[in-house]
This record gives structure tokens, sequence and C-alpha cells, in this order.
């Protein structure tokens, strides 16, 4: 057998070979995608059972006169220690005396299932001495 006889029967093992490959793969690509399109029917009715939440680094911590704005401004339901805050307007509010301007409050941000901003409410923080 020549030389040439030789490399042309490696050559054609070669393409064979590598034309079984690819036929192998399009085959478990098409099973994978069948797969994929059943499981995506059997799952589409059912509810996410897996739940994305939001955490924060730190408390938002505010100033009385802040969460008085943020208050007025507000579209969602407040409550500041407790207390539902039911007017919108700033001197109804600063006649209340709901929020002290020379405290700190924290805020807590409650969401419903969807991540949307139901209610915030306000917490007053105790008040930290100075040291000299």
């Amino acid at each position: 057998m020549n030389e040439n006889m030789r490399d042309m029967i490696t050559l054609s093992i070669s393409i064979a070979l590598f034309l079984g490959a690819c036929f192998f793969t399009l085959g478990l690509t098409s099973q994978i995608r069948m797969t994929l399109h059943e499981a995506a029917s059997v799952v589409g009715g059912q509810k996410r059972s897996v739940h994305s939440t939001l955490k924060l680094s730190e408390p938002d911590i505010y100033s009385g006169s802040q969460a008085l704005l943020i208050a007025v401004d507000s579209e969602v339901r407040i409550q500041a220690d407790g207390v539902t805050v039911t007017q919108n307007d700033p001197v109804a509010l600063i006649k209340q005396s709901i929020f002290q301007s020379d405290a700190k409050y924290r805020a807590v941000y409650i969401r419903d299932i969807h991540g949307n901003l139901t209610e915030l409410q306000f917490y007053k923080l105790p008040a930290v001495e100075e040291s000299s």
C-alpha cells in the first residue's frame, strides 16, 4: 500500500469520526431541547417557590424633618412609632407632634410579595449623648 492511499484512508476515517460526532451532538441537542420544552410545560402553571428579597446593608436613618417630608410626599401608608399618619398636610403633622425635629428615625420598608412598597414605618432612635 502506498503512502497516498494510507493518508486517504486516515483522512476518510477522521472525516467519518468527525461527522459521527457532529450527528451525535445534534441528537443530544435535540434531546436537551425536547427535555427543556417538556419541563417548561410541566412547571408552566406553577407559582414561583423562590422569591427574591431586598436586603439593605445598613438601616436608613432620617432626621425628624426628613421623616416629616417623606410622610408628606409619600403615597404609601406611613407609621411613626406605631401611630398611623393620616394627614398629608405638613402643618397638621407638625401640630400633631408625631415627628420630633431633633430626633433621629430608623425607616423600615414593608413590601408585598411582588416587591412593591406598601408601608413605611419610622421608629424613633434613642438619643445618644455626646461625650466631651
